[in-house]
């Protein structure tokens, strides 16, 4: 089966059919380098890393450029404000995300040009433009005309005399229509400029890339990523500049979903980015710091990259926790460095359980890179391969682990990550879990059910949580100096297996009040035919 794409230009899923045979050219739009990166940097790296990294799989050759906008208005302003050098400031904001990305294991991009260094070709193509009447000088810079390329707008279908000037254009008297965007600025004190035959100046930022992916994809290429805020004008104004120096550009478009908080788009004129906490939550060392890499990592790849992102404490945790209880799972396979090819993964003789869910993660990408569906089947193996034998569990954890893979999930030092990432979060909730098992062991003493009562106290003790009774008095006290990393995990496991007692001997109200004290405190217990698990969902109850 071939993979298929959804086309923003064509609004159809179509088959990927790659211009030359074997090999697929993507490009995505990057950061522009004046500020400190943010969880919009982050997401179209991951996302398109987890596409190119499938495509990959799939027996294509995948040349991937992400650029890094550093001549821009905003950086700039940044200069003149601090006094610092742009190209300072650039480099120094390039650098960070540079690092960002190695840390959250993007592998496959191949390079990240910068616009300073294609400023000649630059003015080459601009002089292309207007040799052929696609392009004229105005007052303040050269301008591509929209009305001289038949199509324009056909990206976002809209209409030619429904447009205004977009949001980086600054309209002028000279120009011919307000939509009209920038190709060149004239040269303005202070502010980097370079010769030119329009005079010294500096690139518009849509040429910036419509160059770029030019000079290293060539003029046609297979696909052209970026944020969905960016199809107008950016990925317009790029195809109309495109087309009308050479006719072809991006055979198919793809766009990613936009940062939501609360079921509203977060952007930087949202009056709620005003206070520094809330600021705070989007910042990618921030993130990086509190969930881990590999847990970002995850939590943008639950979801169809399509969709909109909802940023909150309480999925991100819900994410570092679901993942670092499979790496923890998959044990030493997660420490093993082995990597295994699609090809070699199919090739495996499976049981018809484990082929049904290979064979369902690999429909899932090929259906428009459907992520969240291809991990939705390896936690369903990996909860099957809890009631299995050693051998079969161990056939099941090592298909988990190959097919995340293949995705950047599951690397060799990702369980370490998480939990430096966690701990303070992991040890505030442990002292929760404690304190609610307390509450339900004094129900259950009062109901004189010594054996669920004795086997809390044992759960908690496991866990390096010593309990005092006071003589005389109902309630107890805990002391916690857990000391292991998996202490929560002991503990909650332990405190199912005493309510599973409890049950048996229809102790049904310490039972209940188990279940319920536990989801006060976000952790929620799911019965079903093959036993009782539990689950973490910050904030709910």
């Amino acid at each position: 089966m071939a993979i298929c794409i959804f086309d923003t230009l064509t609004r159809e899923m179509s088959p990927l059919e790659p211009l030359t045979p074997g090999q697929v050219k993507l490009y995505v739009c990057g950061p522009t380098v004046y500020d400190d990166c943010h969880i919009g940097h982050l997401m179209g790296p991951v996302l398109f890393d987890a596409v190119a990294r499938w495509i990959r799989a799939r027996g294509y050759k995948v040349e991937f450029i992400n650029n890094i906008t550093d001549i821009d208005d905003k950086i700039i302003n940044r200069s003149i404000e601090s006094g610092e050098p742009w190209d300072s400031i650039a480099q120094r904001y390039t650098d960070q995300y540079l690092q960002f990305l190695q840390e959250l294991n993007i592998e496959t991009i191949t390079a990240h040009p910068r616009c300073s260094e294609y400023v000649p070709q630059m003015v080459a193509f601009i002089e292309d433009l207007v040799r052929e009447d696609k392009a004229y000088l105005a007052d303040d810079g050269v301008y591509f005309d929209i009305q001289k390329q038949e199509g324009y707008g056909k990206l976002t279908h809209r209409k030619l005399e429904d447009m205004q000037a977009g949001t980086r254009v600054q309209t002028q008297t000279s120009l011919r229509h307000p939509a009209d965007f920038a190709l060149w600025k004239n040269a303005k004190p202070e502010e980097p400029s370079w010769e030119s035959p329009f005079g010294a100046g500096r690139p518009g930022w849509h040429i910036e890339c419509s160059v770029m992916s030019s000079e290293l994809l060539g003029q046609a290429f297979d696909l052209h990523g970026g944020g969905d805020d960016l199809k107008f004008p950016h990925h317009e104004n790029e195809i109309a500049q495109s087309e009308a120096h050479g006719d072809a550009f991006a055979s198919t478009w793809m766009h990613t979903g936009l940062v939501q908080y609360g079921g509203q788009k977060v952007g930087k004129s949202d009056p709620r980015m005003q206070d520094p906490a809330f600021r705070q939550q989007f910042q990618a060392r921030w993130l990086l710091d509190t969930y881990g890499a590999p847990a970002l990592r995850f939590f943008l790849l639950r979801s169809a990259y399509r969709r909109p992102v909802e940023i909150e404490p309480s999925t991100l945790e819900a994410a570092r926790t679901g993942l670092m209880r499979m790496v923890k799972s998959l044990g030493e396979l997660a420490e093993n460095t082995e990597q295994v090819t699609l090809d070699e993964i199919q090739e495996r003789a499976l049981s018809d359980a484990n082929a049904a869910h290979r064979e369902n993660f690999i429909a899932a990408m090929d259906n428009d890179f459907s992520t969240g569906e291809a991990l939705a089947e390896l936690f369903s193996l990996a909860q099957e391969a809890r009631t299995q034998s050693p051998k079969e569990k161990q056939i099941s954890l090592t298909l988990v682990r190959d097919l995340g893979r293949l995705l950047g999930l599951f690397q060799p030092g990702d369980l370490g990550r998480l939990l430096a990432a966690g701990q303070g979060s992991q040890n505030e909730l442990l002292e929760q879990v404690a304190a609610a098992l307390l509450e339900v062991r004094s129900l259950a003493r009062e109901q004189r059910s010594f054996e669920t009562a004795d086997a809390l106290r044992d759960a908690l003790l496991q866990a390096g949580i010593s309990v005092e009774d006071e003589a005389g008095q109902k309630n107890s006290s805990a002391n916690c100096n857990a000391a292991q990393t998996d202490a929560l995990d002991q503990i909650l496991d332990a405190a199912l297996a005493a309510r599973l007692a409890a049950r048996a001997a229809k102790d049904f109200t310490t039972a209940d009040g188990l279940r319920d004290a536990l989801a006060g405190v976000g952790i929620n217990i799911m019965d079903s035919a093959d036993g009782s698990s539990w689950m973490h969902s910050p904030g709910g109850a």
